[in-house]
């Protein structure tokens, strides 16, 4: 017993000698690792500091890339404070001083600048002479007298046509293939670059102006596909300009010089022979007949600008998804109408090929006006734009 008290109070005198040496041990530990944490945080403030004060001073690109790397330093502060190595204080700091740099006066005078520069420019090659045709008056007259709901528009948009038709189809087809699908901008660039590939000495500015020099149809068939594609032309792009210049040299486009001979061609003849040339379909040949040939009765069906313009127009005949009426038949002398069915049905309120042909027929000979002023009409929505 004596020895076991001994022992037990041996013990409990060594506990009481290293007791003040390891509390000066845990406060130097303690004291270190505040100081790391110091350190660390003195340096991430500085870093964002440095890169900062480079945004105020390098380019548009290097401030926003700043601004990136900054935000990017919050998120891997958020994610030590879990750790407990870096307070909400810095955290706020960091925060603030990103958003500091976003906000600096500098790069507000940029953003504007560069809004204004993105401000959409006019296609040059809409600029092009207006006129009045001597058919205008007589033709809004009828339209007028057979659909009085046209007199608004009518009233509100003067009719004007462009006076410069081009006679060379070869270059007004090639050219609508080009710019199939594309941003004019793009198509502008790719015509500059493939009469330039036959012309040398055209330039982007002279094309503006209304320089009309082109390759002939015999040129461009003897070109080289590689080299078509190097003119910026998509392999299926360059394929249909070569068709087309085919179809011109073969002879199997009849109109391509001789103006009585087009004169002669109905609206079927001549999208027969068009709509052989790959690339180039109906809309397409709808265009063709009403801006370059002036046809006066063509409805272009499948234009997404005419189709909403109609329905707007014709909204007050729709009626229990049904555009308009029919004659279905005579019966004891009296004529019955009704709602259209089978392919003059709507869907969902829009209008079929179907109803547009029969809503129409009431413009006819003129409809290639009232396609017009349907234009126009969905125009005001600010959703559709006229192709001319």
């Amino acid at each position: 017993m004596q020895t076991r008290r001994k022992t037990l109070s041996l013990a409990g005198s060594t506990a009481t000698t290293l007791k003040p040496a390891l509390t000066s041990v845990f406060k130097h530990t303690k004291s270190r690792a505040s100081t790391r944490t110091l350190v660390t945080k003195t340096a991430v403030v500085e870093t964002i500091q440095n890169k900062v004060v480079k945004a105020k001073t390098s380019t548009v690109v290097e401030k926003y890339d700043t601004c990136e790397n900054t935000q990017a330093t919050t998120v891997k502060t958020r994610s030590r404070k879990s750790a407990g190595s870096i307070s909400p204080e810095i955290e706020m700091t960091v925060s603030s001083m990103a958003i500091a740099s976003l906000d600096a006066p500098e790069v507000k005078v940029t953003k504007a600048k560069e809004a204004k520069l993105k401000v959409p420019e006019e296609n040059p090659w809409s600029k092009r002479p207006l006129h009045v045709p001597t058919y205008a008056q007589e033709a809004l007259e009828h339209l007028c007298k057979v659909d009085p709901a046209l007199a608004p528009l009518i009233a509100k948009y003067p009719y004007s046509v462009y006076a410069d038709h081009d006679t060379n189809y070869f270059r007004v087809l090639s050219r609508t293939i080009v710019g199939q699908q594309v941003h004019w901008k793009a198509a502008r660039s790719i015509i500059f670059r493939f009469i330039f590939h036959y012309i040398p000495d055209v330039t982007l500015d002279s094309l503006d102006s209304g320089d009309k020099r082109f390759p002939t149809p015999e040129q461009v068939l003897a070109t080289p596909m590689d080299q078509l594609r190097s003119c910026g032309l998509s392999e299926r792009k360059a394929s249909y300009i070569q068709d087309l210049a085919r179809h011109f040299v073969e002879g199997k486009i009849t109109f391509a010089s001789d103006k009585a001979a087009l004169q002669a061609l109905t609206d079927d003849e001549l999208a027969a022979q068009l709509l052989c040339v790959r690339g180039i379909g109906p809309w397409t040949v709808d265009m063709f007949m009403m801006d370059t040939l002036e046809r006066l009765d063509i409805l272009p069906t499948l234009d997404l600008g005419i189709r909403r313009g109609m329905e707007k127009h014709f909204r007050k005949d729709y009626k229990n998804g049904v555009w308009g009426t029919i004659v279905e038949g005579l019966e004891d002398g009296k004529v019955k109408k009704g709602g259209a069915k089978g392919k003059g049905s709507a869907k969902k309120g829009e209008m079929s090929c179907g109803d547009m042909e029969r809503m129409a027929e009431i413009w006819r000979p003129y409809r290639s006006i009232a396609s017009w002023y349907m234009w126009r009409n969905a125009d005001e929505s600010g959703t559709v734009t006229a192709p001319f």
